[in-house]
């Protein structure tokens, strides 16, 4: 049997540290995390995480030095479970999964932790800064290495911890693995059913589009109210295209509806972005 090789990356406050710590006792594996060498550089070098970020922009060395132990990773005899935003670039032996995660959700996880590498006065800056520090990896990885680290179809799964136990995504991902491993096929994404907004009125199975991070139903709504109503939370779900300006179609008048018949709480809405 080959050895059990999982890359956890993810938006941050997603929890894959939580979460792969779970895997590794679960099945008996390794643990690789990027995340805690790179919060370590940081505190070694008087920065916070946004900070290095910002400094490894124009110091490759940093990601030098993190990205050479992931190298070695992928013809390594190992069980290993793998903390990194790169790890599906540099270990495409591994199991490729994104953990995505709202944005005020993960800011206020990521407060609640208290890193000293970390440090925020108010859930607003938080979030800002959260954001900011996602954009730099994004310009810093794409410059580097050409590969766009958001573009969820580099992943074999993805999963939205948003609203869900982080023992409760260590399930799913060992679930899915064995699916993987046995060559069986699976929705590529499921999703909170909290951060899906009615938008679209297309028929069959579920299916989403995504603008600005938010997450439209663009097919599926019966099937999706359905798993609703049986207390589903994880919704699995395909990627769909959708015409420019299809988001317009989400209305407040339609949230709440939809929130009422599902149950769903997003914790954000777009409409002050005017879609």
């Amino acid at each position: 049997m080959k050895n059990i090789k999982i890359s956890l990356a993810g938006d941050l406050g997603s929890g894959k540290t939580t979460v792969g710590k779970l895997l590794a006792a679960r099945l008996g594996a390794q643990i690789y995390s990027t995340g805690t060498i790179q919060r370590k550089i940081a505190t070694e070098m008087g920065m916070t995480t946004l900070e290095l970020n910002k400094y490894s922009e124009t110091h490759p060395e940093i990601d030098d030095r993190i990205d050479d132990g992931l190298r070695v990773l992928d013809k390594e005899e190992t069980d290993v479970i793998i903390d990194s935003r790169m790890a599906w670039h540099f270990v495409p032996a591994s199991f490729a999964v994104y953990m995505a995660a709202d944005p005020v959700v993960s800011a206020k996880r990521i407060m609640n932790a208290g890193r000293e590498s970390e440090p925020f006065s108010s859930l607003e800056e938080a979030v800002r800064s959260v954001g900011e520090r996602r954009k730099s990896e994004m310009l810093r990885y794409e410059k580097l290495y050409g590969v766009n680290i958001k573009d969820l179809e580099n992943y074999d799964y993805v999963i939205d911890t948003s609203f869900v136990s982080p023992e409760t995504v260590a399930e799913h991902i060992a679930a899915h693995f064995e699916m993987h491993r046995k060559g069986e096929k699976f929705p590529r994404y499921e999703l909170s059913l909290s951060r899906l907004l009615p938008c679209l009125d297309g028929a069959g199975a579920p299916a989403f589009f995504e603008r600005n991070g938010f997450y439209y139903i663009a097919a599926g709504e019966k099937e999706i109210v359905s798993l609703a109503k049986k207390g589903e939370t994880l919704i699995p779900c395909v990627r769909a295209d959708a015409e420019e300006g299809a988001e317009r179609a989400c209305t407040p008048d339609k949230v709440r509806a939809w929130t009422e018949e599902t149950g769903a709480a997003p914790a954000a809405l777009p409409f002050a972005k005017k879609c």
